[in-house]
């Protein structure tokens, strides 16, 4: 929690993050030109100012992101309209950042997430609960909405909560929970970017990831016992800090979540726009009305008022990288260098589905451990290969795509869940990485296998 009010320019930032996205929304609609230009300067500008903050290795990622791909627009001798549009190729993704979390603002202005903590209270008072499962299940539950908030979220539900359980082993086993999110929920960046890169609907795939997500939550499972911390006391406590004296109601917080997430694949099925749109502006729209039916607009208004002030300093690497590999993988689509990449990677794999599906996977873990985002990897790839050059549908790569992010964040010491468990057991993301390794590297090998033999059946 920030201690001190963010600089005037700072918060004059994170309003033109916001105010970029909105555009955004707006031009998905309204399409027009002039917004498209204006957001996509605003994007180059974020970027630019981002620049001055973010650390060494991401300012050199990001810079040779913006040189290859301005070097790439200079030969193809692109307008320079055209190029300086590259800048707000993914002001979809960070729309998910900047806007889903409104919908965890909205639950706790309200008091669901009081609401929760305090259910989960009740039930510990009543003894036999196991903290670890109780742990894992919240967060792959609230984590669809709430995101990287849910893992912060639980882990202090679980400190004032849980009587008895081991601080480290729980963080992981909560980083673990968030991680079944990842392989298909539409609240998620990764979700949202394949579903575009491949123009898929969330139904196209949804289903497959489920299934991957059922064998993720049985590994997550049998790996539990082998997380094993050098130093992890268990924490014993038995003073009954922070229950409230009162009792609320887990309906509403129920009620709001069905209608969220009724309205986003309802929506998803009628409309002929994407699924990042549709939940961007759903995480917009639906708490402030709700806000207003429950009388909490004021209290609402004022964190939102909050949030927005010190989103461009908590978003700022990835609005860089972001922004940056928009830029990118926009220049590489006005090059032939899809086909050259696809010609390479067909020799290596020998021709072999298989073989080409764990090369994608085994490269994104390879260079998720020295600092390139997933989503660099993703789009590089996503934009350049052909998924009939290889005789697979759509849907087939974007699943491969989707484990190869899952993975590679579980055991990059850059992605955001490691970063904040590392940041919430106060241990250094190397720490994290060692008990995750064989854990990751089962799920990938698990998991393109079996997304394979959905090939070979016919399935996908």
């Amino acid at each position: 929690m920030e201690t001190h009010a963010p600089h005037p320019f700072i918060r004059i930032l994170g309003v033109l993050s916001y105010f970029m996205t909105i555009l955004y929304l707006v031009d998905h609609f309204f399409q027009s030109e002039i917004l498209h230009f204006t957001y996509s300067v605003l994007g180059a500008f974020l970027l630019s100012c981002s620049f001055l903050f973010i650390p060494n290795k991401n300012r050199f990622i990001v810079l040779a992101l913006v040189i290859i791909g301005s070097i790439c627009l200079f030969i193809e001798k692109v307008p320079l309209s055209v190029a300086i549009m590259g800048f707000g190729e993914n002001t979809n993704l960070l729309s998910l950042f900047l806007l889903i979390p409104l919908i965890g603002t909205f639950m706790s202005t309200s008091g669901y997430l009081s609401a929760l903590k305090e259910k989960v209270q009740e039930r510990e008072e009543k003894g036999g609960q196991h903290p670890y499962r109780l742990s894992f299940f919240l967060t792959s539950t609230i984590g669809v909405l709430l995101n990287y908030g849910s893992m912060a979220i639980v882990k202090r539900i679980s400190e004032e909560s849980f009587s008895s359980y081991r601080d480290k082993k729980i963080t992981l086993n909560i980083m673990r929970g968030f991680g079944f999110c990842m392989l298909w929920s539409p609240y998620f960046v990764n979700v949202g970017l394949i579903l575009v890169l491949f123009n898929l609907s969330w139904f196209d795939i949804g289903g497959y990831g489920l299934l991957l997500g059922g064998i993720y939550l049985i590994v997550s499972w049998l790996a539990f016992n082998k997380i094993s911390f050098s130093n992890d006391p268990i924490i014993e406590q038995t003073d009954k800090k922070d229950r409230d004296s009162y009792h609320q109601s887990l309906v509403p917080f129920f009620i709001f979540s069905l209608v969220l997430i009724s309205l986003s694949f309802l929506l998803d099925y009628l409309l002929e726009v994407n699924m990042i749109t549709i939940v961007s502006l759903l995480a917009l729209v639906l708490p402030v009305i709700w806000a207003i039916f429950t009388k909490v607009i004021r209290l609402y208004i004022h964190d939102v008022s909050e949030q927005v002030q010190y989103s461009f300093i908590r978003l700022k690497n990835e609005l860089a990288v972001f922004v940056s590999a928009g830029f990118f993988g926009m220049a590489l689509s006005q090059t032939d260098i899809g086909l050259y990449i696809s010609g390479i990677l067909f020799d290596l794999s020998f021709g072999s589905v298989f073989l080409l599906s764990i090369f994608i996977v085994g490269l994104s873990i390879i260079l998720a451990q020295i600092g390139v985002h997933p989503v660099i990897i993703i789009i590089g790839i996503g934009s350049s290969l052909s998924p009939e050059k290889f005789g697979v549908s759509p849907e087939y790569m974007a699943i491969i795509l989707l484990i190869a992010w899952t993975t590679a964040t579980q055991m990059s010491p850059f992605s955001g869940q490691v970063l904040m468990a590392s940041r919430l057991m106060d241990q250094p993301p190397s720490a994290i990485i060692k008990q995750n390794i064989t854990f990751s590297l089962i799920l990938a090998g698990l998991l393109t296998t079996t997304t394979y033999l959905f090939l070979i059946f016919g399935w996908i």
